[in-house]
Formats: structure tokens, sequence, C-alpha cells
């Protein structure tokens, strides 16, 4: 509702409940009590209409060579992709998406019945915007008449699509003989450039707005010239830089494309894949989401996730942290008490076989009905195998596990623990393969079961012990057996953790 309308409703409010006669019979009085009336009128009602206009959402599409009845809004989310609504086309041809809600802001995506991306676009404070889109041409053409973040949105698409055209003109060139890699490299630097000046001046422009936010996201770190000739100083300053530009507080930059990729590049790429320096930076991004509880709790899930089943020895090391420092803590989103305890229950079995930590005892009869103890074992090393006589894997291990054991290379000795209840079959293998090392089965124990001590859910499986009974590496091949102990001896520790 605009002045002119507020003004109109407000002479019938007059004509209808108001003292006519007095203002006729009053003239000169008359402008000066409807003007007063008129503001105290729009002061009060002019909240009211503001919330109208503001709350809620109403994104309306006018879809030029798109034939399709139906189409859904998405949005990103981290790793995933959130469906939010679907809509039908109407009569004049227009797919609008509206309701009483505020959306969340971030980038969205308008897709077809098929789930085929048709157009990416920003949702921030203006959620009462139109898109025009038109993919009929060759070209194609979109603009957000009453919506200046997308409009600065798209003429970034609409920049990066025409460079990245020329530059792969260019591309056919060199290939071709025609230029060379410098002509192409000066090339490549001036297209990039323009895309690039286009965001700095957005950003410089509307630097509060999530459009700038978003463009300074996608900046990339910058090393300085003097030490980009210095690869070690080189890595280091990219990577303690790496988020400067990113701001891990905003949650909307979550419903975006860029953070899942941004972050994956981070561990996969900059980080040692060890667990002191990959703990070391979870515990840095968390920090940098501030107050944002949002983005701290996807954090959070997505490392916990990530490292509960990795397949890097020792990542476990990772999940009990995430339990003890943040689990433990905060009041982590979708974590339910059942779900809580269950990580509790599972950091706690993980903390006893973490690397570095020294071997649960356990003790198993041998074929003789004698209770044996690994810790009996006075040799530099010791493996204990955890294995199964109907199990081919294991036979496979074994082979390779014996030609260790009989090479006399390594001062080591084996701790055999059959898992197979059936004892006939166990003691006809041993006596049939002649087995050289401690057998003994898991039938009777003097301790907990040593599948829930040990983390046994299938075989073979070898922890590496050194002689004070620490454990060395887990879940190794027999074949790995001698290169870790070779690392070891070389550090006098686990090279895992230098």
């Amino acid at each position: 509702m605009n002045l002119h309308e507020i003004i109109h409703h407000a002479i019938q409010y007059l004509m209808l409940f108001g003292p006519v006669s007095y203002f006729c019979t009053m003239k000169k009085t008359f402008h000066l009590h409807l003007y007063r009336f008129l503001l105290v009128l729009v002061s009060v009602l002019t909240p009211f209409l503001n919330f109208g206009q503001n709350s809620g959402h109403r994104i309306s599409f006018d879809l030029s060579g798109q034939n399709d009845s139906s189409y859904i809004l998405v949005r990103h989310y981290g790793n995933k992709i959130h469906l939010v609504d679907s809509a039908t086309k109407n009569s004049a041809g227009l797919v609008t998406f509206e309701g009483n809600e505020h959306l969340p802001g971030g980038v969205y995506v308008l897709a077809n019945k098929k789930r085929n991306k048709l157009i990416e676009f920003i949702v921030s404070n203006n959620q009462h915007f139109s898109i025009e889109a038109d993919f009929s041409g060759d070209d194609f053409r979109i603009n957000a008449p009453d919506d200046d973040v997308n409009s600065m949105f798209f003429k970034q698409i609409s920049i990066s699509n025409s460079t990245n055209k020329e530059l792969s003109a260019w591309k056919t060139k060199l290939e071709a003989g025609l230029i060379n890699e410098d002509r192409y490299a000066k090339i490549s630097d001036s297209l990039n450039h323009i895309i690039k000046q286009f965001r700095t001046t957005v950003i410089d422009s509307f630097p509060d707005s999530f459009i700038s936010i978003l463009f300074r996201a996608m900046k990339e770190t910058d090393i300085p010239e003097e030490i980009k000739g210095n690869a070690e100083k080189s890595y280091h300053y990219f990577k303690n830089h790496y988020w400067d530009n990113f701001l891990l507080s905003d949650d909307r930059l979550l419903r975006s494309p860029i953070f899942q990729p941004k972050l994956d590049f981070y561990f996969e790429q900059l980080v040692p894949p060890v667990p002191d320096s990959v703990i070391h930076s979870i515990d840095r991004i968390i920090s940098l989401t501030g107050n944002n509880e949002e983005v701290r709790d996807y954090l959070i899930w997505h490392f916990t996730s990530e490292y509960q089943n990795s397949t890097i020895m020792g990542m476990d090391k990772v999940f009990v942290h995430m339990a003890d420092n943040y689990f433990s803590k905060y009041s982590v989103a979708n974590t339910s008490p059942s779900v809580l305890e269950k990580i509790k229950e599972r950091a706690d079995q993980l903390r006893l076989l973490l690397i570095g930590k020294t071997a649960p005892d356990i003790w198993l009869i041998d074929s003789s009905g004698n209770y044996r103890s690994f810790r009996e074992i006075k040799n530099e090393f010791t493996v204990l195998l955890f294995w199964d006589h109907e199990c081919g894997v294991c036979k496979k291990e074994m082979d390779g596990l014996i030609n260790i054991y009989k090479s006399g290379t390594i001062d080591m000795e084996v701790f055999a623990i059959g898992t197979n209840g059936k004892l006939d079959g166990w003691k006809d293998y041993l006596i049939r393969y002649r087995l050289p090392w401690i057998n003994v089965n898991g039938t009777r124990s003097l301790n907990a079961d040593f599948h829930h001590l040990y983390d046994i859910y299938g075989t073979p499986v070898i922890y590496l012990l050194d002689k004070e009974k620490r454990i060395i590496a887990k879940r190794i091949k027999a074949e790995q057996i001698s290169l870790v102990i070779e690392n070891y001896r070389m550090n006098n520790q686990n090279p895992l953790f230098r």
C-alpha cells in the first residue's frame, strides 16, 4: 500500500466516521485537521504496512523457453541440497513461490521437474522480487528488475561466462600452436582480472551486503611476491590465511555452493593427515564460527562423521576429541539423549585403542586349556592377530605373517586370537598348519569380551605393539608390518605423530 492509497482510505474513514459537519462549518481549519490526522494515521499504520511487505517471501519467475508446468525450489546446505518448495506455472505463465515465513539467506536454485538446475540466485534481505529469464535463444538472458542484489549476481555470472568462453577460444589457439604459453598466461590473467575487478567494485560499494560477503569468500588467498619463490613459506602463508576472506560466522555461506568445496580443499590439500594436525585445524575453524550455532553445529557433525570411520589409521583420535570437546560441552543440534549416549560410548571404546595407548590386557585359553596373556611376551614387538579358521582372507594374511615370523629379521612374537567358537575346528587347524606362535581362543576369557574391547567386528585384524605393549599400528596388513617397524625405529616413535 503506497501513500496515495493510505490518504484515500483515510478520507474514506473521515467521510464515514468523522464529524463531517464540523469540517464543513470550520472550513479554515479543515485542511489543518485533515493533515494532522493523516500524519497520525500514517505513523500508526506504517509499521504494520512495512511488516506486511517485509515478512514472508514471494519470489516469481517469468521463464521464456521453458515448457514445464511444475518446478522446485532448493537451496544449498553444506554438502547437501535441501528441498524448499514446489510450484506450478499459473495462467499468466509465472512460477511463484510464496509463504508467510522468512527464508534463510543463501544461494537458492530453481530446478525443473527433472531436477535440472535452471537458475541459481540469492535470497537475502529482500524476499519479494521477480526474476525474468529467457532460455529460448542461443544466449541465455536473465534479469531481476526489482532486486539489486540478484541483478549484480547475474551480472557477475554473465561476465564470468563471457570471459570463460573467450578463454576457451584462446586455449584452442594454444593447443593448435597459434600462440605460446606466455601469451596465453597473460590473456588468462587479463580475463580473470575482469571478473575479479567487478567483484571488488561490488564489495567496495556494498561492503555489508550478503553479495559482498559471498564475493569476498570467493577471493583466492594471494601469496606475497617476496615469498612466492619459497615453497615452504608459500604453503604456510596460504594455509594460515586461507580463511581470511571467508566469514564462517555467517550461516548464509553455509547455504551456498562454495562452503563445502572450500572446507574439503583445506583438509584434503593443506592439512597433513595426522590426527593432532587435523584436531588443531578443526578447533581453529570452529572457533571462527563465533556465536553462530548453526555453522558450528554443522561443522561438529561434519567432522564427527568424517573421522568416525576414517580409512587413515589413527584418525579415531579425532572422533574422541569431538566427543570430549564438543558433544560434552555444547547442546549440538539434532543430538537426542540416545544419540549423545552412543557417541560417548563409542568414544570411550576407541579411547582405549588410540595409537600410543597401552593395549588393554586380555587373558584367553590356549589349546591346552591354560589362560595366557600377551603381557608375558618379552620381544621387541608383539603382533595381536584376530582371526577365524574358516576365513579365507585370514589364511592369506597368516601366510604373509608366517613368512615375516620365520625370517627372523624382526624380534617379534605373535599372539593369535581365534574368534571362532568351534574349538575342534580351531585345534585341527593349528595342528594341520603348525602355527608357530602363541595361539589362544576367545571362547573363554578372564576379561571383558575381546570383541568390544578391541573393536573386532570382522577378521582378520592386526594390532602391532612395541616392547611396552603400546599400540604402534592397528588394522594393518601383514605386508605393512616391516615398513611400520622401520619407520618406528627410524623415528623412535610412531611416524604418524611426529
